[in-house]
C-alpha cells in the first residue's frame, strides 16, 4: 500500500519524468559510477554491487545492466568500499572517498573464481566524469590551516581563478552585508555575481551577498566551481561556492576549543609604528554521532568571537586642526574630528544542528538548523582618511531551518528534495546621528553615513526537487527550483545632508564641489518581493567508457517589480571529460555554456525608495537635491534644507530602473588537463575564459549640456528635473585566465596544494553596481582594467608532520605528534581610479585630463600582497579516547607591509607632471604579524 506522502511524492516525480529530455552529479553530493567487465574486456550484466560508506555503515545496493554499467547518485560525501560480485568470479573491493558534487567512475575487472575476495589498494582519485573546472578542499586541508578569522570565505582563495574583491575600503563588513570579510571574486567578478550555497540550498542575501556565517568546525568539505557548471547551478554569471556541513557517523566524537590573542603579542602597525590594542577570545564546541547506529546520527556547533580591537584614522594632524577650527567656527552639530586609534570591536556567536536519519534501506531525511548573530561598532565606513563619525555599527541575527530528504524509488531513479526558509534582520545605525556628512577630497570624510542602507529585513523561502534516472548510457536529470525573497530595507541616504570638497583650502573657505551639496528627502522604507524560478534538464552520456558528455539546458525566471520579466533566459551548456589513457591517469575536460545572473535587490530598492522605472514627478518616492555654490537656493556650510526651503528652479534628482532591463548573464569555456601521478597526487593545467554581458551599471540619462555652475539644472534635456540615475544593462567584461594546480593528498608525512593563476580583466563598470561612467553617453571610454584584475596569483598550503604513533621510547614521546602548517599567498597590485577631487557637470567625480582627454579608468597602481601564515601545533594522545592539540600560529608571519588602500586624488595640476603632495601615499595597510595560541580537546 502506498502511504499520501509516498503518493505525493510519486506524482511530482511523475510530473518531472514527462519533462526528462536531456545530469551529472548533485550541487553537494556525489555520485559512484562504473563498468563491471571479466578479464576479457566483456562486459558483465547482473553483477551485484554494494557501496558501503564506511563511517556510517549505511549501504546501496544495485546490479550492473547490460553495459556492465552501475551508478549511485546522490551519495553523502566520506569514504565507501565498493564491492563487486558475481557467480563464478571472486569478488573485487576498491575504496573510494567521495567529494562534493564529485563524479567518480570506477573500473571493476574479475577474475575467476579462485580466491574469495580481491581488493584493489589504489583509490580513486580522479574525477573522470567531472566536466567543469572545480576546486575542493576537505576537512582534513582545512583544519591545518592556519586561518586569520577562521572564515571559511577564505579557504575559497587557495584555489585557482578565485580572489579577494577589490572593495578599496579596509572596514570589515562591507556595504549591508552582516558577514565579515569583503567578499570574493571568481574570474574577476563582482562577489555579487557569485551563488554561495550551503548543502544544496542557497546561502546568498540577494540584497546583500551572503547570508548567515559558519564556522570552520562545522563545513565537512569546500567546492568552488570557477567554470562549465552543471545545469544544476543558477541565478549567478561567475563561480558557485559550495559549503557542505559536517553530519554524525557510528562513532561519537566531540571538539572543545579555543584560540586567543593578545596585542601585547603582535608587531606595530606600519603607519603608526605602534601596537594596536586587541584582545581576542574565540572558542567553541562541536559534538557528534550515533542517534541509533547504522541509522540516525546527529551533529551540533556552537562557537563564539570576542574580538576587542581597536582601528588607525590617518588623518594628517595639521589637516586635523585646520578642520576642527573650522567646524567649532560655524558650529557644525556634529562630533569633531580624531587621528589615531579608535575602537571597533566585533562579537559574534553561531550555532548549528543537524539530524540525519534512514528512514528505511531507499529513503533518507535530513533536518539543519543555524543560527548567527553578530554585534559590532564602527564596522563601517571608518578608518584611513574616514572619522569614526563616518562609521555605522552593526546588529545583525539570522536563521535558517532546512531539510532534504533522498528517496530511492528504484536502484535506478531517484528523487531529490530540499527547502529552507530563512529569517535576517539588520540594523547598521550610524554613529552620527545628526550630520551632515562632508567629504574632504584626499584630506578627510566625516559626518553621518549616507552610502548604505540603517535596516535590512529579509525572509527567504526555497523548495528543490530534482529526478534523476539512469537508463543504459545515460543518466538523465531534471529539476525545478523555487526561491522567494521577502525583503524590506531602510534607506534614508542623505537625509540630514551631504557636503564635498575638492581640497582643504575650498572646505576652509567654505567653496564646496559643482553639485556639492546633496540632500534626500522622502520615504526611506522600500518593501518588495522576489519571487525566483528555474527549471534545468541535462543528460550525462557515457557516449564510450572513456568519453563522457554532459549536455543539459536551464531556464531562469525573476520577478521584480516595476521592471519587464527577462524571459529569454535560456542557458544551453555542454561539457565533455574524456580519459586517453586506458589506465585512467589522464583526463581532458571541457565545457561552453551560458549562466544568467540575478538582479540584485539593493539595485531594485533604491530605484524603488525613489522612482522604480518611471519619471512621472508625482509618482516619485524620494528625492536628492543636488546644489552648487552660488546656485538659487543652495545652501551656506554647515546648513542644511528644510522641504519648505527649496527655491523655484531648484530641481531634484533620482534613481529608476531601466524597464525592460536584462538578467546580466556571461559566456564560459574551459579546458583542462589534469593528471594523476602516484596513488595520491594530481597536477592540472587549465584555461578559462568568461565574458560578461549586460552587466548593470547606473547610467544618468538627464545630463546637464552645459557647464556653467548656475545653469546646471537649467541646460538638461528635461528641464523638470535633475539628474535621472538609472539603473541599465549595458556593460560588458572579459575574462581570461590560465591556471597551473598542483595538489598531493594526505600521506604518511603530509600534504601540500599550490596553484597559480596568471589572467587578465577588463571591463566598463566598476566593482559597485551604483558606480557611473566618466562618460554618460559612452561608458565604453571607461573600458580599463577590472576593479579586480589581478594578473599574477600565487597561493600555496602544505603541512609536515612528524609520527602519530602511540610513542615506546622517550626520543618518540619527544618527537611524536608534531606539525607544521604554512599558507602562502601573493597577489600582484590591484588597480585603483585617480581623481582630480572636483566633480564632472553631472555631480561625478573626475579624472585628470591628458591632452584634453580623461585618463583611463583605473590607471592607478596598488600594493601587492604577501603573506605568510605558519602553524606549529602538538598533538597528545592522552588515553585511548581523548586527544589534545596545542597551537601557535603566527599571520603575516613575515611581518610585510601589505598596503590596502592609496590616496587617489591627483588634484588639478597637469598630468601627470603636478600631482598633489599627498597623491598615492598610503592611507591603510592590513593587519602586521600577529600571534595566536590555542588548545583543542578531542574525543
Amino acid at each position: 500500500m502506498v502511504s499520501p506522502a509516498s503518493f505525493v511524492r510519486l506524482l511530482l516525480c511523475g510530473s518531472l519524468m514527462s519533462a526528462l529530455c536531456l545530469a551529472q552529479d548533485s550541487v553537494y553530493l556525489g555520485s559512484i559510477g562504473g563498468r563491471v567487465t571479466d578479464q576479457t574486456g566483456a562486459v558483465i550484466q547482473g553483477a551485484q554491487v554494494i557501496a558501503r560508506q564506511t563511517e556510517t555503515n549505511v549501504t546501496v545496493t544495485g546490479t550492473t545492466d547490460g553495459a556492465g554499467r552501475f551508478r549511485f547518485s546522490y551519495q553523502r560525501l566520506g569514504p565507501y568500499e565498493v564491492r563487486v560480485a558475481y557467480a563464478g568470479f571472486a569478488t573485487v573491493t576498491q575504496a573510494v572517498t567521495l567529494t562534493v558534487g564529485s563524479a567518480f567512475e570506477m573500473s571493476f575487472a574479475l577474475v575467476v573464481a579462485g580466491v574469495d575476495t580481491v581488493t584493489v589498494d589504489a583509490k580513486a582519485v580522479l574525477e573522470t566524469a567531472r566536466t567543469q573546472i572545480a576546486g575542493t578542499i576537505p576537512h582534513s586541508e582545512i583544519q591545518n590551516l592556519p586561518l586569520n578569522g577562521r572564515s571559511f570565505l577564505d579557504v575559497a582563495l587557495l584555489l585557482p581563478g578565485v580572489s579577494p574583491t577589490n572593495t578599496g575600503s579596509n572596514q570589515l563588513f562591507v556595504e549591508t552585508s552582516a558577514v565579515p570579510g569583503q567578499g570574493i571574486s571568481v574570474g574577476s567578478q563582482r562577489n555579487f555575481s557569485n551563488s554561495f550555497i550551503v548543502d544544496g540550498l542557497s546561502a546568498n542575501d540577494d540584497a546583500a551577498g551572503l547570508s548567515g556565517f559558519y564556522g570552520l568546525d562545522v563545513v565537512s568539505e569546500l567546492q568552488v566551481v570557477t567554470s562549465g557548471g552543471q545545469a544544476e547551478f543558477g541565478r549567478a554569471l561567475g563561480g558557485y561556492l559550495n559549503v557542505v556541513t559536517k553530519s554524525g557517523t557510528n562513532a561519537l566524537h566531540g571538539d572543545l576549543y579555543g584560540y586567543f590573542r593578545s596585542g601585547h603579542w603582535n608587531a606595530a602597525n606600519a603607519l603608526s609604528n605602534t601596537v594596536l590594542p586587541l584582545t581576542q577570545a574565540h572558542y567553541g564546541a562541536s559534538l557528534g554521532g550515533p542517534v541509533r547506529m547504522d541509522r540516525t546520527f546527529f551533529f551540533m556547533n556552537f562557537e563564539q568571537r570576542m574580538l576587542n580591537q581597536s582601528g588607525l584614522i590617518t588623518i594628517a594632524p595639521a589637516n586635523l586642526v585646520a578642520i576642527n577650527a573650522r567646524l567649532d567656527a560655524v558650529g557644525y552639530q556634529g562630533p569633531r574630528l580624531a587621528t589615531g586609534l579608535y575602537s571597533n570591536p566585533v562579537h559574534y556567536w553561531n550555532y548549528l544542528g543537524k539530524l540525519d536519519h534512514q528512514l528505511n534501506k531507499n529513503d533518507m531525511l535530513t533536518v539543519r538548523y543555524s543560527a548567527y548573530r553578530v554585534n559590532a561598532r564602527n564596522q563601517r565606513g571608518a578608518g584611513g582618511l574616514s572619522a569614526a563619525s563616518a562609521a555605522q555599527d552593526l546588529d545583525n541575527t539570522d536563521q535558517t531551518i532546512a531539510a532534504s530528504n533522498i528517496w530511492a524509488i528504484s536502484p535506478r531513479l531517484v528523487n531529490e528534495t530540499r527547502g529552507q526558509f530563512t529569517r535576517s534582520d539588520l540594523q547598521a545605525p550610524p554613529s552620527d546621528a545628526v550630520g551632515p556628512s562632508i567629504s574632504i577630497a584626499g584630506v578627510a570624510t566625516f559626518g553621518r553615513l549616507s552610502s548604505s542602507p540603517l535596516g535590512r529585513k529579509n525572509r527567504l523561502f526555497e523548495v528543490v526537487d530534482n529526478l534523476s534516472h539512469q537508463a543504459g548510457s545515460h543518466t538523465w536529470k531534471v529539476g525545478v527550483n523555487f526561491l522567494y525573497n521577502d525583503d524590506q530595507i531602510f534607506f534614508p541616504r542623505t537625509l540630514r545632508g551631504s557636503y564635498s570638497f575638492s581640497s582643504l583650502a575650498n572646505f576652509l573657505s567654505g567653496t564646496y564641489n559643482n553639485q556639492g551639496f546633496g540632500q534626500t528627502f522622502g520615504d526611506p522604507t522600500v518593501k518588495q518581493t522576489n519571487p525566483n524560478v528555474g527549471f534545468y534538464a541535462q543528460d550525462e552520456w557515457k557516449l564510450h567508457p572513456r568519453l563522457t558528455l554532459n549536455l543539459g539546458v536551464r531556464y531562469d525566471l525573476q520577478w521584480l517589480k516595476t521592471i519587464s520579466t527577462d524571459t529569454n533566459n535560456i542557458s544551453p551548456r555542454a561539457g565533455f571529460a574524456w580519459t586517453p589513457l586506458a589506465s585512467r591517469k589522464v583526463v581532458i575536460r571541457g565545457s561552453y555554456g551560458l549562466f544568467y545572473d540575478r538582479v540584485p535587490l539593493r539595485a531594485v530598492a533604491n530605484a524603488l525608495l525613489s522612482a522604480g522605472n518611471t519619471t512621472d514627478v508625482a509618482r516619485i518616492n524620494q528625492v536628492t537635491v543636488s546644489l552648487s555654490p552660488g546656485q538659487v537656493g543652495a545652501p551656506v556650510f554647515p546648513n542644511i534644507l528644510n522641504t519648505g526651503s527649496l527655491q523655484p528652479g531648484v530641481l531634484f534628482n533620482f534613481s529608476t530602473m531601466q524597464s525592460n532591463l536584462q538578467n546580466a548573464y556571461s559566456e564560459q569555456g574551459s579546458l583542462e588537463i589534469e593528471r594523476q601521478i602516484g596513488n595520491k597526487a594530481t597536477i592540472s593545467i587549465g584555461y578559462e575564459h568568461l565574458r560578461g554581458l549586460h552587466l548593470l551599471v547606473t547610467q544618468n540619462q538627464n545630463v546637464p549640456t552645459c557647464a556653467v555652475v548656475a545653469a546646471n539644472n537649467g541646460c538638461r534635456p528635461n528641464p523638470a528635473y535633475g539628474n535621472n540615475s538609472r539603473y541599465s544593462s549595458l556593460a560588458d567584461s572579459h575574462y581570461d585566465g590560465l591556471h597551473v594546480s598542483y595538489s598531493q593528498r594526505p600521506s604518511r608525512w603530509g600534504s601540500f596544494r599550490i596553484s597559480y593563476t596568471y589572467s587578465k580583466a577588463l571591463n566598463n563598470v566598476g566593482e559597485f553596481f551604483f558606480s557611473q561612467p566618466i562618460d554618460h553617453f559612452n561608458i565604453w571610454r571607461d573600458y580599463a582594467r577590472s576593479d579586480d584584475d589581478q594578473r599574477h596569483r600565487l597561493a600555496f598550503d602544505g603541512n609536515i608532520h612528524s609520527s602519530t604513533a602511540r610513542p615506546k621510547t622517550v626520543m618518540q614521546w619527544l618527537t611524536y605528534g608534531f606539525t607544521l602548517s604554512t599558507m602562502l599567498q601573493y597577489y600582484s597590485p590591484l588597480p585603483f581610479n585617480i581623481t582630480t577631487g572636483v566633480n564632472t557637470v553631472q555631480g561625478t567625480a573626475a579624472r585628470p585630463t591628458s591632452n584634453g582627454v580623461f585618463i583611463n579608468r583605473n590607471a592607478g597602481v596598488g600594493y601587492d600582497f604577501i603573506n605568510l601564515n605558519m602553524r606549529v601545533s602538538r598533538a597528545l594522545q592522552l588515553n585511548e579516547r581523548v586527544r589534545t592539540e596545542i597551537l601557535a600560529e603566527a599571520f603575516n608571519s613575515l611581518n610585510h607591509t601589505n598596503g590596502l588602500t592609496r590616496n587617489g586624488v591627483f588634484g588639478t595640476g597637469a598630468y601627470p607632471l603636478a600631482p598633489s603632495s599627498a597623491f598615492g601615499q598610503m592611507t591603510a595597510v592590513q593587519d602586521p604579524r600577529t600571534l595566536q595560541l590555542a588548545l583543542r580537546i578531542g574525543f
